[in-house]
């Protein structure tokens, strides 16, 4: 079967998030001793010295710059690659399904899944119960490359939380779709 996620995509992911918190810690204590500083400067000026204002200044000029950097860091650049980081540790250590189901096509749509952008592959499976073909949804990392499956082949995968980890192609064009003209 070829793997999807290595153990190299997880340790890459753990070192970029690892990197991403360092950075704001570095930022931040500079952002302390900065104001620190300039607290020390402040209270060793004489009462109603004409440089009152510029301690002042520069420490709400310096908090309006760290706000507006911490926040979009954090909220944005972080979060995402922790919840990468996180998704590929359940990948690892995850409940994993394994199916084989004809492959019907890619859907290129707006899903992130755990704040993780995907592409879904749909599977068409048949159902014992209801005796019809039913929609198996499952979702490729989109900064991965697409598996090379066909209109119709009949590929055995694993997914842990519906996500794609390996797969094989066991035979290709094993089943034939109608064009729909719509």
């Amino acid at each position: 079967m070829i793997s999807v996620y290595t153990d190299a995509d997880y340790l890459a992911s753990y070192k970029q998030k690892k990197r991403i918190v360092l950075t704001f810690w570095a930022v931040t204590a500079c952002y302390v001793m900065f104001c620190g500083a300039w607290l020390a400067y402040h209270i060793s000026l004489p009462y109603k010295h004409p440089m009152l204002f510029l301690p002042k200044l520069l420490i709400y000029v310096a908090s309006a710059a760290y706000v507006l950097f911490a926040f979009p860091y954090l909220a944005i650049k972080y979060e995402r690659i922790r919840r990468y980081y996180k998704m590929l540790h359940y990948v690892s250590v995850g409940l994993k399904q394994t199916e084989q189901n004809y492959f019907y096509c890619f859907a290129k749509q707006d899903l992130p899944k755990d704040h993780v952008d995907v592409v879904s592959c749909i599977f068409n499976t048949w159902n014992d119960k209801k005796k019809e073909w039913l929609e198996r949804e499952t979702y490729l990392d989109a900064e991965k490359p697409f598996p090379d499956f066909g209109n119709g082949d009949l590929v055995r995968y694993v997914t842990q939380s519906n996500f794609l980890i390996q797969y094989e192609i066991v035979e290709r064009d094993a089943m034939e779709y109608e064009e729909d003209d719509e």
